[in-house]
């Protein structure tokens, strides 16, 4: 029984050679790990425990901050040092909001600033506390652009003072 190769008679070898290499290439890449994702922003500020020391050094940082202690009412907020419980709420938002694990269990941004009377520039002087935290923790410039890239987004969540 003769086969009959589907190249026709002009080319039939190099379209053959053609079509073993094509096929070979597609073998090489089926049985290849597929390319790498990028991992999450999540993984790549260390996971949970990068996490729980930058929100740990950033909370100390905001409670003794003097610029937002002179916020009367974040200034009675910081004076019942809670900041155990804080650093729990801050942590956990973290996580979820970098892509790590869905466990934040706090009210929405609005919800939980509005009575807090933040101002614009309050707001700004937590950016650079948050800034400080993650070059003391050697954060990558590529990490720090999507985290301040976030957090800027929720400005009018949270300013709601002038």
């Amino acid at each position: 029984m003769a086969y009959a190769l589907p190249f026709g008679k002009s080319g039939g070898l190099r379209n053959f050679v053609i079509a073993a290499g094509a096929l070979a290439v597609a073998v090489i890449f089926a049985g290849a790990p597929a390319i790498a994702e990028e991992k999450s922003l999540y993984e790549r500020i260390g996971g949970y425990k990068g996490i729980a020391a930058t929100v740990d050094d950033l909370v100390d940082r905001i409670y003794v901050n003097q610029t937002l202690n002179q916020n009367p009412t974040l200034k009675a907020i910081h004076d019942l040092n809670e900041r155990a419980a804080f650093k729990l709420i801050l942590g956990a938002w973290v996580m979820e909001n970098t892509g790590g694990p869905k466990v934040y269990f706090g009210r929405t941004m609005g919800d939980a600033h509005a009575p807090l009377n933040i101002t614009n520039r309050e707001f700004d002087v937590f950016l650079h506390e948050c800034k400080e935290t993650f070059y003391k923790f050697n954060v990558g410039q590529k990490e720090i652009d999507e985290l301040m890239a976030a957090l800027e987004g929720l400005r009018k969540e949270v300013v709601t003072a002038n």
